[in-house]
């Protein structure tokens, strides 16, 4: 039968000649997962069928949902095992290649930039971090205690019923403009503070409840490249906020370490 590679990332050849990789999972779970050495990187990558992960039979499966799923969590559980072992550059899901000589091609175009790259991300992890607010509770706050509504109340109260139920209209929409403002003006501050501890920050999209399913709104979400000796720092911050943040409808998510998919990317990084 013929044989592709599935590429699951690059290392520093020293950091994985001496390692053991014979009783990790494969995407197939049928080969075993092999290191191809060029120059200072290493090329993690297991065998795959023609049959299974060839070009015309994945333009078929990544439009089955059921495949795509259980074959990108298994890719991703790879790399998590793979990131613990060494720096990694992790290649996107179902990165294949037609032979060795193929991967040697993209190796010998890559490899300098692909070391330097590495050597950038070794010691540092990727983590990623999600900023939800209440804004009800929020609205209560900036309601109560913003000194140009509190004025603009005591301007109302004066008027007549007609113009109150007006001006009252206007003053609830300037109080929900104010809470955005405050939400922005929260998440920008925060995230000051929080790159004064990274290495490089990325700056992901911001989804809606529809897709969150939650009832706050998701104000930030953005990936943190961490020197391993600031994390504690770094997430110790994180968790003062979440406390300090709680009366205000504030609720930050925090999860990694993760293989560092949103730093590892360059122009000629990718294997085409």
């Amino acid at each position: 039968m013929a044989r592709l590679l599935y590429l699951y990332g690059i290392a520093l050849k020293d950091e994985v000649e001496d390692k053991e990789f014979s009783q990790m999972k494969t995407i197939d779970g049928k080969n075993n997962v092999e290191v191809i050495a060029y120059g200072e990187c290493a090329a993690i990558v297991s065998p795959v069928e023609v049959e299974e992960f060839g070009e015309e039979v994945l333009e078929v499966k990544t439009n089955q949902m059921d495949w795509v799923q259980e074959k990108a969590y298994l890719h991703h559980e790879i790399l998590m095992e793979l990131k613990e072992m060494a720096t990694l550059i992790p290649m996107k899901f179902c990165t294949i290649l037609e032979s060795e000589t193929s991967l040697e091609k993209k190796m010998d175009a890559h490899e300098t930039e692909w070391a330097i790259l590495l050597q950038k991300l070794s010691g540092k992890e990727e983590w990623n971090v999600k900023i939800y607010n209440h804004p009800g509770q929020l609205k209560e706050q900036v309601a109560e205690h913003h000194p140009d509504i509190q004025k603009k109340r005591e301007e109302i109260s004066q008027m007549s019923k007609g113009m109150q139920y007006l001006q009252k209209k206007k003053l609830d929409q300037f109080i929900d403009e104010q809470v955005v403002q405050e939400q922005q003006s929260y998440v920008n501050q925060i995230h000051r503070d929080w790159s004064d501890l990274c290495e490089e920050t990325a700056e992901k999209k911001v989804w809606n409840k529809s897709v969150t399913g939650k009832e706050e709104d998701m104000c930030w979400n953005c990936a943190y490249l961490i020197d391993k000796e600031q994390v504690e720092k770094f997430l110790s911050s994180v968790t003062k906020a979440n406390e300090e943040g709680e009366s205000t409808g504030w609720h930050i998510e925090v999860t990694g370490p993760w293989p560092v998919y949103h730093f590892s990317t360059l122009s000629k990084s990718e294997v085409e």
